[in-house]
């Protein structure tokens, strides 16, 4: 109770004080904790109910005092072609370089080589295409397997209460017509929307670890004195509340 107060009073306070910048929108990032090769569709479904899983979804919540802004976390499946390793995707509501930091010191705490994110912008590059079947399927190797039929290799499925919802990341701006038919398959509502979207990170863990420190130097030299992540400030708040 005392947790849950404490996190709804630095909630209010941030959407009492905080300016909303211009390009504030809400951005989605899809990152990873699973650092093993090859891994099988359904230990990646099982690894959804992992402990590191559930580490990675309370890391991504806890960045939302640092960039000033909520964080919503799901326990999610990142399936493609030929492999599949459970995830997390995020929403927050931010600038681009805001999502690209967070992402980044999640990517860097988690040892991934990439993380991927997407920042609606109407001139944007890339199209998030969402999917949610009218029926609530939940059957993930079912999905994962239609959506390989309808030639969309790479998804993000994420289990919610209504169903499981689908997110394809159009980097190229080249999959609408087999999202459509993914659609008519599933008996799916779609909706899309444009934005800037990029892979950050390397091929070799150690070199994304670099490209993972560059982004946040330079976001903390541009954002000097941020505040610390929600979990350190509630235990100050604790043990002034002792």
């Amino acid at each position: 109770m005392i947790l849950s107060a404490i996190l709804r009073s630095f909630f209010l306070v941030l959407a009492l004080t905080t300016a909303v910048d211009a390009q504030t929108s809400l951005n989605y990032g899809f990152v990873s904790p699973n650092t093993k090769e090859n891994l099988k569709l359904e230990d990646a479904i099982e690894g959804m109910r992992s402990a590191e899983e559930t580490k990675l979804v309370q890391r991504s919540i806890n960045m939302g005092c640092v960039v000033r802004s909520r964080i919503r976390a799901f326990r999610s499946l990142g399936s493609w072609s030929d492999g599949a390793e459970h995830s997390v995707m995020i929403r927050l509501k931010s600038d681009e370089p805001s999502v690209r930091y967070v992402l980044s010191r999640l990517g860097r705490e988690a040892r991934q080589k990439s993380i991927l994110y997407f920042h609606p912008q109407a001139a944007g590059t890339a199209d998030l295409y969402t999917l949610k079947p009218r029926r609530p399927m939940r059957n993930l190797a079912a999905l994962t397997q239609s959506l390989e039929r309808a030639g969309i290799e790479f998804r993000t499925l994420v289990p919610l209460k209504s169903g499981t919802w689908i997110y394809i990341v159009d980097l190229k701006r080249e999959l609408r017509t087999r999202v459509m038919n993914a659609a008519r398959r599933l008996r799916a509502r779609v909706s899309f929307e444009a934005g800037n979207a990029s892979f950050v990170g390397d091929d070799q863990p150690e070199e994304a670890k670099v490209v993972f420190e560059e982004e946040i130097r330079k976001y903390e030299e541009k954002n000097p004195n941020l505040p610390p992540t929600c979990d350190v400030q509630l235990h100050k708040s604790r043990k002034r509340h002792k």
